[in-house]
């Protein structure tokens, strides 16, 4: 893979001065969905202040990192401003053997936090919110206890993709679940998806009650532009999850979707397993920059 070129930082604009921060810069959003994070500190000596900023941004689909430190002083900004990069490539895929690993370490945890969300909204309601705060309520747990953290979701990814489905397809996508081996505590990512629903729990609207509904003799279909559940369950090519503002506006319900032949009618849908901090290698999505 060759090396990612600096990028133009367009210093001449003065944009590391302003709040709020506008980054990633428009020659960084170019190469694909990404994103990001910062943090400011500063010195003061008896003349002057330096301030110094430090920006890191992922690019969502490749999990490449790009760092810049850029420095300057409150005098004269545009005098005294310095920029470094540090680029960090696509990390190799995380191995068999430590995928196991991480579900052995992560994924029943991940799932009993999701069981125990049904009925309840979190956040602002949003499906990715849902997913988000999981991971972070988790990481801030392992954390304290001594224990590497998973992963924070960074966009749309979750973690390593161990399965991409797609529909239609040539054939079927029949026992695809069962070879690539997905899990409870996995996370599934929807884009442009069209089910055939075959059953769907929700909370009902009375506060203690639960019903379960079936799918009559008609077809009952789902639409999903962009969505994100947690797996909780696996049987043949039907997976059952718990998500949030799927059949439930605005909440956390389950259902179950049919990734086989079958059920999934077009679209795609990416499966993840989430790793530890340290298990993907390559750059972190943190504003700290490391010496070599």
């Amino acid at each position: 893979m060759a090396r990612q070129q600096d990028f133009d930082l367009a210093l001449d604009t003065s944009w590391f001065t302003k709040e709020p921060l506008a980054f990633p810069l428009p020659s960084m959003k170019a190469l694909g969905p990404c994103t990001s994070t910062y943090d400011w500190t500063w010195e003061q000596d008896p003349t002057d202040t330096t301030k110094t900023l430090i920006c890191a941004v992922l690019w969502t689909e490749t999990k490449a990192v790009t760092k810049v430190r850029v420095t300057w002083k409150r005098s004269n900004p545009m005098g005294t401003v310095k920029a470094e990069q540090k680029h960090y490539p696509t990390p190799p895929p995380v191995s068999a053997e430590n995928l196991d690993k991480a579900h052995k370490r992560y994924g029943e945890n991940i799932a009993l936090w999701a069981e125990s969300s049904v009925g309840t909204r979190v956040g602002d309601g949003e499906c990715w919110t849902f997913i988000h705060h999981a991971l972070a309520d988790l990481a801030e747990s392992y954390s304290q206890y001594g224990e590497e953290p998973p992963l924070v979701s960074q966009g749309r990814t979750h973690g390593q993709p161990i399965l991409t489905l797609t529909a239609p397809s040539e054939g079927t996508n029949g026992g695809l679940l069962q070879l690539a081996d997905v899990r409870r505590g996995d996370i599934l990512e929807l884009t442009s998806a069209h089910f055939q629903i075959i059953t769907e729990e929700a909370p009902q609207p009375v506060p203690g009650a639960w019903g379960t509904w079936k799918k009559g003799a008609g077809e009952k279909n789902v639409r999903l532009n962009h969505h994100t559940a947690i797996v909780v369950g696996v049987k043949g090519d039907v997976v059952k999850v718990v998500e949030q503002n799927g059949f439930v506006p605005g909440g956390v319900g389950k259902t179950r979707y049919d990734l086989g032949g079958a059920g999934m009618i077009e679209g795609k849908v990416v499966v993840f397993r989430v790793i530890g901090e340290t298990m993907g290698g390559g750059g972190s999505l943190t504003a700290k920059w490391e010496d070599e």
